[in-house]
């Protein structure tokens, strides 16, 4: 078995801390999307970097597809796929989801968010078309999060004041860190393959 097909398999087999919806309704859903990529870089994971916006706490940050969840919408993993669609264009619809992490939950903005897995085995020839909310995407090898090179630390501030985190340093000196909520899902699909990054899931400021 490849290290690709030991991962997916793991995300399959996983079991997920979901929130109690009596105590913690959920505000939002993302979208993980995972690519098989044709050129030998192995699995691939789908980060956007969003625009910069007034009003959206947010803005400019890396992230992964997804947004509020509608009241129309049947669930949090059709909100995923539609906010995916929305932002970038890529139709989940037909993907395999192969799990959902464990929700994570914000303190101090009252966030609680679920996350979907999808599989796209046929991933390599993806074209994006992006909405206004969305800088910039970019799809990020697994071996290259499993890089402790790039492990940094930031210092964020926000209603909880100044505070100094862990990340992942993936655009270099052009672009923000990876951190908070999207750092703590990104760890939750490291730790299938028994990669273990700073801080993990025990971030919890946002």
């Amino acid at each position: 078995m490849t290290p690709d097909q030991e991962l997916i398999n793991k995300l399959r087999a996983r079991r997920s801390r979901i929130l109690d919806p009596a105590r913690d309704a959920l505000t939002a859903s993302i979208a993980v999307p995972l690519r098989a990529h044709g050129t030998g870089e192995g699995l691939e994971l789908l980060y956007l970097l969003r625009a910069q916006r007034g009003g959206d706490p947010w803005s400019g940050h890396i992230s992964f597809p997804g947004g509020k969840i509608d009241a129309a919408d049947s669930g949090p993993r059709e909100t995923a796929i539609r906010e995916t669609r929305e932002e970038t264009s890529l139709d989940l619809a037909g993907a395999e989801c192969v799990c959902r992490l464990d929700d994570q939950a914000t303190h101090l903005s009252k966030v609680h968010v679920a996350a979907f897995v999808f599989y796209l085995s046929n991933g390599s020839e993806l074209s994006l078309s992006l909405n206004h909310e969305i800088q910039r995407a970019f799809w990020i090898p697994v071996a290259d999060l499993m890089d402790e090179n790039r492990y940094v630390t930031t210092v964020v501030s926000g209603e909880w004041g100044h505070q100094e985190v862990p990340a992942i340093d993936l655009l270099g000196p052009d672009g923000p860190v990876l951190w908070g909520l999207t750092y703590r899902f990104t760890a939750q699909i490291l730790a299938c393959i028994g990669h273990r990054i700073p801080g993990g899931t025990e971030v919890q400021i946002r």
